[in-house]
């Protein structure tokens, strides 16, 4: 290829971006993975009284961000603007996260129809991101 050649140069470009999406599949089963570790350790904490519920959810929850931060950081490649999508995924999760709980162990402890939809709502940003990222890595 001649280092000059726009069309041979806009063909690597396609390919990188085809490699680059492929190989960053990764993010939707992370994101997919965070929505349902969501669901259950919500889910765990509100329905399970008093300490047993933070035990059991915390059980839920700290191997399985373990294992989701050793997976991301071991994964060779990102999309471009995954770590826009990343920080919205968080930031709108911290904010339901907080208004679920805060609702609810205030007014409904160990009410189904509060937590079951509170920890769906909770997932939602996890799944709604893969969503995003699936459309972006063409999976």
């Amino acid at each position: 290829m001649n280092e000059l050649d726009p069309a041979a140069a806009l063909a690597q470009a396609q390919r990188l971006k085809r490699s680059v999406d492929r190989r960053s599949r990764w993010v939707v089963r992370y994101q997919l993975a965070y929505g349902t570790v969501s669901f259950a350790m919500v889910l765990a904490l509100g329905l399970l009284k008093g300490p047993l519920g933070i035990a059991v959810s915390m059980a839920i929850w700290m191997p399985a961000i373990g294992v989701l931060s050793v997976y991301a950081a071991r994964q060779p490649v990102a999309h471009r603007g995954m770590a826009v999508t990343h920080g919205v995924m968080i930031g709108i999760w911290a904010v339901l996260y907080g208004l679920v709980l805060g609702v609810g162990i205030t007014f409904f402890r160990g009410d189904l129809d509060w937590w079951l939809p509170g920890a769906a709502l909770v997932a939602l940003p996890g799944f709604g991101a893969a969503c995003v990222t699936a459309r972006r890595v063409r999976v």
